[in-house]
């Protein structure tokens, strides 16, 4: 069973990470962000390590969070044809579509933990972002329950977290953050990829899931 630090350190960074890749930062986040590098809570691994060095040379270079905006709408598709799709259903599905099976397990396992995506029918459920923050409200759930005195409903959740990482992110998400490595144009958005994998990866270890290095 994951201990209460490393949930509250996982919840926090897949909190961080999930907002920033489903809406880019507004001058107070990136500056409150840049403000907790030195804290950041999962270092220690490789996809940290650059993640954090990415982010420390965003900052030198004065990267504005309206360039950072601007970057994450092209990469993503806001501004026009995404240069790296952020639904899975599009990486994993045989016709490279939205709202395809794949997105439908994800609601699925969204609903395992009493969750649904916020523009339920109108956005895909599988957004890079949302399935972040699914990481993020297992921990959090177990952190509940394990204030509640419930070793086995934390568990529960934590294998619910688990599962989901297997079946969803493993099978998709790395692939998806290293075409974001080499499509940005900031270091920003580098910087966020990095940290995303960093984090895929402590979880996956700290779960015990198997990750190919």
């Amino acid at each position: 069973m994951i201990d209460t630090d490393q949930l509250d350190d996982l919840a926090a960074a897949f909190t961080v990470l999930a907002r920033f890749h489903q809406e880019p930062p507004d001058d107070a986040a990136l500056a409150g962000l840049r403000g907790l590098l030195d804290e950041w809570p999962l270092p220690g691994t490789p996809g940290a390590e650059e993640g954090l060095r990415l982010m420390r040379a965003s900052q030198e270079a004065g990267e504005s969070a309206v360039l950072i905006r601007h970057d994450h709408a092209w990469l993503y598709g806001t501004l026009a044809t995404a240069r790296v799709a952020p639904y899975e259903s599009v990486h994993r599905g045989q016709d490279r579509l939205v709202f395809d099976a794949h997105t439908l397990e994800v609601r699925d396992a969204y609903r395992a933990l009493s969750l649904q995506a916020p523009h339920l029918n109108r956005e895909p459920d599988d957004h890079i972002g949302l399935e972040l923050d699914f990481v993020a409200q297992s921990c959090l759930r177990a952190l509940d329950a394990l204030e509640q005195g419930s070793a086995s409903d934390a568990e529960r959740y934590v294998r619910h977290g688990a599962d989901f990482l297997r079946r969803h992110l493993l099978e998709w998400a790395p692939e998806m953050l290293g075409r974001v490595v080499a499509e940005a144009d900031t270091a920003f958005m580098r910087g966020l990829a990095q940290l995303s994998l960093g984090a895929i990866d402590s979880y996956a270890r700290l779960t015990g899931v198997p990750h190919p290095a």
